[in-house]
């Protein structure tokens, strides 16, 4: 790191914004993880309800004594067992059903299978908790055909951006087809939290990195101190490039800390578990051949991009602007206003546009495992690696104008 970036950086660590900044940020992130821990609920063995810790504990216990590859062979004795244990007479009550507490110890511990199997079942459009009690074992061995059917069920109706056209459910069968199947079954709890609430990390991040960032080159202006940067030997060229190196180095480092706080504070306290398993045991219906871990990489990276992206267009708005404060009012609109908007139910393409604001990059796990495509001529493009593409082009292109911005700004 060159000398001018290193004054540049120090700068801004040294403000008491930064600090005030990175307390809340690292706060919040703390907040958003601990409200997923004590929401947690689950039956516990006595029938009475477990919250918070307790109910982490007894489901990651019996998740991982469920871990395995999800085969139709596999899905077929679970729909026997299920019934097996719903109709044996020493677990029913009075009323024909299971008791409570039976249920509790014999059955629910196998409800992250259930939870696999049912929705591949339901009657398209409904919702049938108890469709397994009513199955033939044998509808188990066609699991993985009733799941793609339940797709071409979904490509078919006005959901999402449907009803989608042939060639795009052609492209989302061969996509669904390329899935690597049978899907591997771990405990995923932890990481299913993690991307919970990774939407509104980002929310958070983006906004503290707005404030910080705002007055890289309006404070300049607002304390005159323009006129001796681009009159001093390096104030057109390296200095410029020092700011927005240190700009980009904190903006990285704040995304490093809230990631990591959020990330390790979750998976510390539900287990590591799940990296190594199908997606489609978070998202079922999810036409992406990745792993848990794999689909985190391309959430994180999609939402740090649109984080660096809020970044860099603080930085362009602080060339022009003769006030932080007025760039941290339009950058924090920028970010928050979609938040405020009505769902956009038109063209499909404008759909798209709108999905290009930072705002809605920051729910990865949804474009990563949805079925959003942008389709031109041949070219099947999908959403989140549009997003991701369209952020890096933007980064490239306003880092440099902003340089020329400052630059050739008229000294007062």
């Amino acid at each position: 790191m060159d000398t001018l970036t290193r004054f540049e950086l120090k700068k801004i660590i040294r403000r008491k914004s930064f600090i005030a900044g990175l307390v809340f940020l690292v706060g919040m992130t703390i907040l958003m993880a601990m409200l997923l821990i004590t929401g947690q609920q689950t039956t516990g063995r006595d029938s009475k309800f477990l919250y918070g810790l307790e109910a982490i504990q007894l489901e990651r216990e019996y998740n991982r004594q469920l871990a395995g590859p999800l085969t139709p062979e596999r899905v077929a004795e679970t729909i026997k067992l299920h019934q097996d244990i719903r109709k044996d007479p020493r677990y029913i009550d009075e009323t024909g059903e299971i008791s409570i507490e039976n249920y509790a110890k014999y059955d629910v511990k196998y409800e992250q299978l259930y939870s696999l199997i049912r929705p591949v079942y339901y009657p398209p459009g409904e919702f049938d908790f108890y469709i397994i009690d009513r199955m033939n074992p044998s509808d188990g061995m066609h699991y993985y055909q009733k799941r793609m059917e339940r797709v071409d069920e979904y490509l078919n109706t006005e959901e999402g951006f449907g009803p989608y056209s042939a060639e795009e459910k052609a492209y989302y069968a061969q996509k669904n087809e390329s899935i690597p199947v049978p899907f591997q079954v771990e405990y995923v709890s932890g990481w299913q939290q993690v991307f919970e609430n990774l939407p509104s990390v980002f929310l958070v991040t983006a906004l503290v990195i707005a404030i910080l960032l705002a007055p890289m080159f309006a404070g300049e202006y607002q304390s005159q101190a323009d006129a001796i940067i681009l009159t001093s030997r390096h104030g057109h060229n390296k200095l410029i490039a020092a700011k927005l190196k240190a700009s980009l180095i904190v903006s990285l480092g704040l995304l490093a800390v809230a990631l990591t706080v959020y990330t390790l504070l979750l998976l510390i306290v539900f287990g590591f578990d799940g990296g190594n398993a199908s997606v489609q045991i978070i998202n079922l219906q999810s036409p992406v051949p990745y792993t848990v871990l794999q689909t985190y990489g391309w959430v994180v990276g999609l939402g740090s991009l649109a984080c660096l992206l809020v970044g860099v267009v603080t930085l362009w708005l602080s060339s022009r602007m003769s006030s932080p404060f007025k760039v941290i009012v339009v950058a924090g609109a920028l970010v928050i206003v979609p938040l405020l908007l009505p769902d956009m139910d038109s063209n499909r393409y404008v759909i798209h546009l709108m999905n290009l604001l930072p705002l809605n990059m920051f729910d990865g796990f949804s474009k990563v495992t949805g079925y959003e495509v942008l389709h031109l001529a041949n070219w099947f493009i999908p959403e989140y690696k549009l997003m991701a593409g369209y952020c890096i082009i933007a980064i490239a292109v306003l880092l440099p104008v902003t340089s020329r911005t400052f630059k050739n700004h008229q000294i007062r």
